[in-house]
């Protein structure tokens, strides 16, 4: 079922990277300028980071939607279509007149937009052998590494010498030359279907949700998202309106903290392929939870020091870097006949405890460093117990056809 002429190697690098990185940017080129969308939408700033947790409401959805789809129509139709949908959504955020209308659009972005998420790995799944997958995830755990780190400088340069709504129509932009890309180069990567008729989706969903194995990754990533999300979530108001930062020192310091992300992906691809990803997610639980304890006793000693948020961050960083890409190259091995649909739940798990986590901190949002404290600690605490408490499984599942 493959369709077109294979690309170079170089350009299934760089179109998966733009394909998986661009919900990524999506997420934090337009952090600089939440100060200067509530004051232009006259919106209250708890408002406007709805924008956030709304986002992580539809990238849930989409993991849920878009891995059956991958799995029974083909990898193609459904990036083109979610990438349609992607800068339908971008558009409108673009011509936003209100804080409801671009709340909502920023839903049907994600809806959109994270199909390219599921589906860019798992054509790395139906294309290369195991031993090239694990040097291709690291390259986009990387890119999506440094997408928070030069999303919001770029992000705030624009908004510095165009406004913030300029934010969202490079973000179109970029889903245009997507388009382009996929529909001009890539080939379908489907594996022929069986001629057996394929199990009900919720018949997959449900196995499953009943294999310890993959609940373990499952939870493990989601809980180690929630680490270092509500700093993205809350990091704006507290860094520019509470401390006083310029969006360009913001997203200066955004980067910074995030450069920890991409200092642990690269660890996982240098020790991943001798240690394994077992090993590097225990090491990062361990991690983690150290940066997590330091998080809350320094914010607690000195509310308003940069320092005292800026330097336990960069370790749950570290932490996170190299156990996402672990994770995610642990729970696709066992799962070859059913890549789409169990990559479509297991990031659908992460989101959607990631949209819970959001919630929360909407909830305790008072413009300190207490919520990114409390609900980090939290979501480690989690992240180890989800670890420890399923390990032993083996995959219920393995190479099935369910």
């Amino acid at each position: 079922m493959h369709d077109k002429p294979e690309p170079a190697p170089w350009a299934w690098t760089a179109i998966l990277l733009l394909v998986v990185c661009l919900p990524r940017i999506s997420i934090d080129i337009y952090l600089p300028s939440l100060p200067a969308m509530a004051d232009a939408l006259r919106a209250p700033y708890a408002q406007m980071q709805l924008t956030l947790t709304m986002y992580m409401a539809g990238s849930a959805l989409s993991m849920l939607l878009c891995g059956p789809l991958a799995d029974r129509y083909g990898r193609r139709p459904v990036l083109l279509a979610g990438g349609a949908l992607y800068l339908l959504a971008s558009a409108v955020c673009a011509g936003a007149t209100s804080a409801p209308v671009i709340i909502a659009a920023r839903l049907f972005q994600a809806l959109g937009g994270c199909s390219g998420t599921l589906i860019g790995r798992v054509m790395v799944r139906d294309r290369f052998d195991q031993a090239s997958q694990a040097g291709m995830l690291s390259r986009i755990s990387m890119g999506m590494a440094l997408s928070p780190i030069v999303a919001p400088l770029i992000g705030s340069v624009i908004d510095a010498a165009l406004g913030w709504r300029w934010v969202f129509l490079t973000l179109t932009a970029l889903a245009t030359l997507m388009l382009a890309l996929v529909a001009g180069l890539l080939p379908e990567t489907r594996p022929a279907p069986a001629a057996a008729r394929p199990p009900a989706t919720a018949r997959i969903y449900l196995r499953l949700l009943g294999d310890p194995y993959f609940l373990r990754y499952a939870l493990a990533i989601g809980c180690v998202y929630c680490t270092y999300f509500p700093f993205i979530a809350e990091s704006s108001l507290l860094l520019q309106r509470s401390l006083h930062l310029s969006a360009s020192a913001y997203a200066l310091v955004f980067g910074l903290t995030v450069s920890g992300y991409l200092a642990g992906s690269n660890l996982f691809r240098r020790l991943g392929p001798r240690l394994g990803a077992d090993r590097m997610i225990a090491l990062a639980v361990a991690v983690n939870g150290a940066g997590a304890a330091l998080l809350w006793a320094a914010t607690t000693l000195y509310p308003t020091a940069l320092a005292a948020l800026v330097g336990p961050m960069l370790l749950i960083m570290l932490s996170v870097g190299v156990a996402i890409p672990a994770c995610q190259f642990a729970v696709l091995q066992p799962y070859a006949a059913i890549a789409g649909t169990a990559s479509g739940l297991f990031f659908f798990i992460q989101m959607a405890i990631t949209t819970l986590c959001g919630g929360a901190v909407v909830q305790l949002s008072d413009g300190s460093a207490r919520p990114i404290a409390w609900v980090t600690a939290a979501a480690s605490a989690a992240f180890c117990t989800a670890w420890l408490a399923l390990r032993g499984g083996q995959a219920k599942l393995a190479g099935s056809r369910c």
